[in-house]
């Protein structure tokens, strides 16, 4: 495939790839990691001005304007103009756009259909670790890359390394500041991984969905799915998002640094026989509902029944068993990438190629 991505703008409502649209939002984050995220590249727009944030530590961001009749260049060569119509009808901020719909389920060109964002990272110089203005870079012991090392397809793919031990994470991220959509509450998504090793105890995950519940617009609920105790295992969690100085949403993985509040609730379903299969490329597909309350998971096209999850899972190590998985009003953040949480976690080297994220099930390349 050769897939481009695009990126969040303020006033539109998805995240699009293969499409126009730079301007991205990103906030800074304190905790030692080397992430950065920049918007705005070409991209140009009225409605809504231009909003920065910034953090602590290293993790710096920048968000760009959008709205309106906000039109702008892909960051690979496959372009759409928005018109100005509902943020809802296609990429680039307005309606009218030559990117393919979410509401219509027309893909984008390049990409399968239904989908709605597509990354194969060759657009990137080899070597690449600054991946704006498609995404935010996050590093909490860990890094990130494109190069030719591993690719699943063409001739580079996303390669991530973290440090052995817990709370270490490594992500490619799209957020708002604003709580505008990156994703349809109600998606599908497709990424191929290869990963070294999958911890024998600790939980660790690789994609991850998150936005506010209904009337708390500084707390997220998440969806997440990855694995622990050698098998596979879904997850949910809702925890306060920190903040910077500036009121900003400081930019974080799926897990918290040393310095952040506590979940208020973070439960799982484990698997009792499915497991990930380790050094060789896998078809880890997902489907998030959250107005169902719903995630389900496919390894190599088949179907994860173990850790299919509707309305609730099995434990919850914050909060009672019974805590329903309720959904947020807007998938506002996405995070794709390699995250362990406890201290037995070994060192990982992971490489990711070919993110698709639709309407409807990818399927497998």
């Amino acid at each position: 495939m050769k897939l481009f991505v695009g990126v969040v703008f303020i006033g539109c409502s998805f995240a699009l790839a293969c499409s126009s649209g730079s301007g991205g939002n990103g906030s800074g984050g304190a905790g030692g990691g080397t992430a950065s995220g920049t918007g705005g590249g070409t991209t140009t727009g009225t409605g809504g001005g231009t909003t920065t944030g910034t953090g602590g530590g290293t993790t710096t961001g920048t968000s760009g304007t959008g709205g309106g009749t906000t039109s702008g260049t892909g960051a690979g060569t496959t372009t759409g103009t928005g018109g100005g119509g509902s943020p809802l009808d296609a990429a680039g901020g307005g309606g009218g756009g030559d990117a393919g719909s979410p509401e219509s389920g027309t893909a984008p060109a390049g990409c399968p259909a239904g989908a709605i964002l597509c990354e194969d990272f060759e657009s990137y110089a080899d070597g690449a670790t600054d991946l704006s203005p498609a995404w935010m870079v996050y590093g909490y012991s860990g890094t990130v890359k494109v190069d030719s090392t591993k690719a699943h397809a063409g001739n580079r793919a996303m390669h991530v390394t973290t440090q052995a031990g817990g709370h270490h994470y490594s992500d490619i991220i799209k957020q708002t500041q604003d709580g505008t959509p990156v994703l349809p509450q109600v998606h599908y998504g497709r990424v191929m991984v290869w990963v070294t090793e999958v911890p024998g105890a600790s939980h660790w995950s690789i994609n991850h969905a998150a936005g506010p519940p209904a009337g708390m617009k500084d707390v997220a609920a998440k969806y997440s799915e990855g694995g622990e105790k050698g098998k596979l295992l879904a997850g949910y969690s809702v925890r306060p998002r920190p903040l910077a100085a500036d009121g900003s949403f400081l930019l974080r993985g799926g897990g918290q640094e040393t310095t952040d509040q506590a979940a208020t609730a973070d439960c799982s379903k484990l698997a009792q026989t499915e497991t990930m299969p380790t050094k060789t490329w896998v078809c880890w597909e997902w489907k998030f509902d959250a107005t169902k309350n719903e995630t389900h998971l496919w390894v190599n096209g088949v179907a994860q029944t173990e850790v299919d999850v509707v309305g609730r899972g099995t434990a919850c190590s914050t909060g009672a068993a019974t805590t329903v998985w309720q959904g947020p009003t807007a998938f506002t953040k996405l995070i794709v990438g390699w995250e362990h949480y406890q201290d037995d976690a070994p060192a990982q080297e992971a490489w990711f190629d070919d993110l698709v994220i639709g309407t409807q099930q990818v399927g497998c390349p």
